[in-house]
């Protein structure tokens, strides 16, 4: 059994309302703000980053990623950040 479309359903869900901003002002991510501080936190995950890049980097022969140790530097500055993003959100 299907339900007939009514155009009034739509009517009843909340408005967007864009934030109002001043000619020539941007809106910001305050997780740009926020990820330097997170590095510190984060320094064993970005020194070993750094040892696998110079390690890469040294090889002649092309070979190696350090797509793991991006990635656990990543998750672990994302979990920096949600701990603190949502004191800077309205």
């Amino acid at each position: 059994m299907s339900f007939s479309y009514s155009p009034s359903f739509f009517q009843h869900f909340p408005k967007y309302h864009a934030p109002h901003l001043h000619k020539g002002e941007e809106l910001k991510d305050p997780a740009e703000e926020i990820k330097p501080r997170c590095l510190v936190h984060c320094h064993n995950w970005l020194a070993e980053y750094n040892s696998c890049v110079t390690r890469v980097s040294m090889r002649t022969d092309g070979k190696g990623n350090c797509q793991g140790q991006y990635e656990e530097l990543a998750q672990c500055q994302d979990h920096c950040i949600a701990h603190e993003i949502f004191a800077h959100l309205k």
